[in-house]
């Protein structure tokens, strides 16, 4: 039994056009396409019929591993059918007749083809140089990516002189903008925009005004309809905040001490492990310099702490840090504390909700982010609430993808600052209705690099007088 590719898709004209492009060698692609727009299967098919032309690797990227094996791995088209049966026949049965499909590995995400080639489903949060490198990559909704993915494969691509693909929509000016900005000027890349209106894959005025009457926001409507570059990344928990903070001039390089840094940090290892390194500077924080990385020994971040030119006065865990692990038998609190005797703690446990306001309060009173950490800097931007379809509404809790480390990691700092002191409000009236100075600052805490424990830490918390202050 023959199977032609792509097995049973026709392409609509918009769709066929970044096909032709890669059937005639190119190798780079920028595709922004509005919701709905086929997207990933437009692409899914044109991969099965590139690894019956070239046998290879072939990798397609969800922004996290959940979320590829949620939308494809066990995803229908709207007509009803697997997709990946759809566009792999033998799928679901390798063995039947008129099978592509030789074997597949459901937990790795993982299928082999009959032809000798592999595609693999795979996550941005996940990505390991390992074994033999992609020759095709498809990074779907590019613009929730973790964007060190694409400096980790460029790479092998150049060797393999493989292609890639970025399809995606706006989510404000980000990594995937900035990749726009330089495809749309390069002739050997393919580039295109299509709003609902160019495609027309479906009625764009019924639609738009459909979602506005269910209480759509308006700048999700334009960045999901309309590919708007310009609407905000909409449902950012910090992201107005760091966009603030860019035209402040907050984020540009400035001079510092290399003594008194502190760090945050969120542990992981089949996660990342995000550390933020920080100063108290002029009653501010100063965020001079971060590292994340994920599926690395403890030992390696020993390593990169000790790398660094910095003093270090405490490096604050989260509460998990006391936990014990099965592979050494103590926690990872005890073992960095033997590593360095008196210079570590347990930052507060705040509910997530708390924490987010704590942060945002930290951003709003003035931080400074050094241009080193500037890979933390867009995990904040993209940190994001999940978007209810069904009730028009966000979640009270961010989605965790890669951007979720840096982010917890930056949470766990601003609990520190915010429970060791506070700015006074000024409000100009003492509780007996005397004038007070107007603010005026109130200490309730020690100097934080007096401050070694959390115990220490609370016990000022509960001796604060009416009023508190900020570092």
């Amino acid at each position: 039994m023959n199977v032609s590719l792509p097995n049973d898709f026709i392409p609509r004209i918009y769709q066929e056009r970044p096909m032709r492009y890669l059937d005639l060698g190119g190798k780079r692609v920028m595709w922004v396409v509005h919701r709905r727009g086929g997207k990933d299967l437009t692409f899914l098919h044109q991969t099965a019929k590139m690894a019956h032309m070239r046998i290879g690797v072939y990798w397609h990227i969800f922004p996290s591993f959940a979320q590829a094996r949620k939308a494809l791995w066990e995803g229908f088209t709207k007509d009803g059918k697997r997709i990946m049966e759809n566009v792999f026949p033998g799928f679901l049965e390798p063995k039947r007749k008129g099978s592509i499909v030789k074997r597949k590995d459901e937990q790795q995400m993982m299928i082999e083809l009959k032809c000798g080639s592999v595609w693999r489903l795979i996550g941005s949060d996940r990505i390991e140089v390992v074994g033999a490198g992609p020759i095709g990559v498809v990074f779907s909704e590019y613009a929730l990516s973790n964007p060190k993915a694409w400096n980790m494969i460029r790479p092998m691509l150049r060797e393999n002189e493989g292609w890639a693909a970025f399809i995606t929509t706006p989510r404000g000016k980000n990594h995937a903008k900035e990749l726009y900005d330089v495809a749309v000027k390069d002739p050997l890349w393919f580039c295109e925009l299509q709003t609902l209106f160019d495609t027309r894959a479906y009625d764009p005025e019924k639609t738009i005004e459909e979602e506005r009457l269910a209480g759509m926001p308006e700048a999700l409507i334009k960045q999901e309809y309309l590919c708007d570059w310009n609407a905000a990344l909409v449902g950012s928990v910090y992201g107005d905040l760091i966009d603030a903070a860019e035209r402040s001039g907050a984020l540009q390089a400035f001079d510092h001490e290399y003594g008194d840094v502190f760090t945050s940090w969120d542990l992981g290892m089949t996660d990342d492990t995000s550390i933020w390194f920080w100063q108290i500077e002029d009653g501010g924080v100063n965020i001079i310099d971060h590292y994340s990385e994920h599926g690395k020994p403890l030992s390696h971040y020993y390593d990169v702490i000790e790398s660094k030119p910095y003093k270090y006065v405490k490096h604050w865990l989260p509460h998990d840090a006391r936990q014990v692990t099965l592979a050494s038998g103590v926690s990872i609190l005890n073992q960095m504390l033997k590593r360095w005797p008196g210079m570590v703690a347990i930052g507060p446990d705040l509910p997530v909700l708390d924490g987010i306001q704590a942060a945002r309060w930290m951003i709003q009173k003035g931080v400074l982010f050094h241009p080193r950490a500037s890979e933390g800097i867009e995990s904040l931007r993209q940190y994001h609430y999940e978007y209810d379809e069904e009730k028009k509404i966000y979640s009270n809790n961010p989605v965790h993808d890669w951007s979720s480390h840096d982010a917890d990691a930056f949470r766990g700092m601003a609990c520190v600052v915010k429970v060791s002191q506070m700015l006074h409000p000024g409000s100009g009236t003492g509780k007996h209705g005397a004038a007070d100075e107007p603010d005026k600052p109130v200490s309730i805490a020690r100097p934080l690099n007096r401050a070694y424990n959390l115990d220490t830490l609370f016990k000022d918390r509960a001796a604060r007088l009416s009023v508190r202050k900020r570092i």
